[in-house]
């Protein structure tokens, strides 16, 4: 015999349309309350028209001084791409297409990544490089025809000064930001290839961006 289904019979959430799924800790489902002001739907419980946001405001409030969590950025990037974003979660760059990034190499795409988006590769393939010059060495503070050993030495220490994830605050990343790039530059027009941008962790406050990943075969 079929058990008699009341008003307060429960279905299995796999049975309900996406809208009538309780979300993170709201008390009421998506779709529940209509802002008449932003002419959107959201969440009755809290009044929150952010579909993605877990956190109902009402059952789990803010503490002082805590932050909202912000909505997932969904982002359709290339099985490689996902893997460095996965493993540099405080990359907030712009993400570049499947298309943007198929032509660059995995160690110019690295490097793109570790520079939070700051070093894009210039250069179109058969390109001739540029020579180094006067210039470039004095960028590295080097004297011109530094060995090999030395010309990789000073392009670590000045790359780990200026990185701009180890910048405090936006005056001296905006500083910084431009030295780095130069010592890049310099590094990679005297030994004459892609110079490796070393992997560095962001400042403590810095916060990180949540995103979604859709691959794209």
């Amino acid at each position: 015999m079929a058990p008699a289904v009341g008003e307060d019979a429960k279905l299995a959430t796999s049975t309900l349309y996406e809208e009538n799924v309780h979300f993170g800790t709201h008390l009421e489902v998506w779709g529940s309350w209509y802002d008449m002001e932003k002419r959107c739907w959201g969440y009755a419980c809290c009044r929150v028209t952010r579909q993605q946001q877990r956190r109902c405001p009402k059952t789990a409030p803010y503490a002082e001084g805590e932050e909202e969590e912000e909505e997932d950025m969904e982002v359709k990037v290339s099985r490689r791409m996902a893997e460095l974003l996965e493993k540099n979660p405080s990359f907030t760059g712009d993400v570049p297409t499947p298309d943007q990034e198929k032509d660059w190499s995995d160690a110019e795409l690295k490097n793109f990544i570790h520079s939070n988006g700051l070093i894009r590769p210039a250069r179109t393939k058969g390109q001739q490089k540029p020579e180094p010059t006067a210039a470039d060495w004095k960028v590295l503070e080097l004297e011109p025809g530094a060995d090999p050993a030395q010309l990789k030495k000073a392009y670590r220490r000045l790359a780990l000064l200026y990185h701009p994830d180890k910048q405090r605050n936006e005056k001296d990343k905006a500083s910084a930001t431009e030295k780095f790039r130069k010592v890049v530059e310099a590094y990679e027009a005297i030994a004459g290839h892609v110079a490796e941008i070393p992997a560095v962790a962001a400042t403590e406050g810095v916060r990180k961006r949540r995103w979604r990943i859709v691959i794209v075969e």
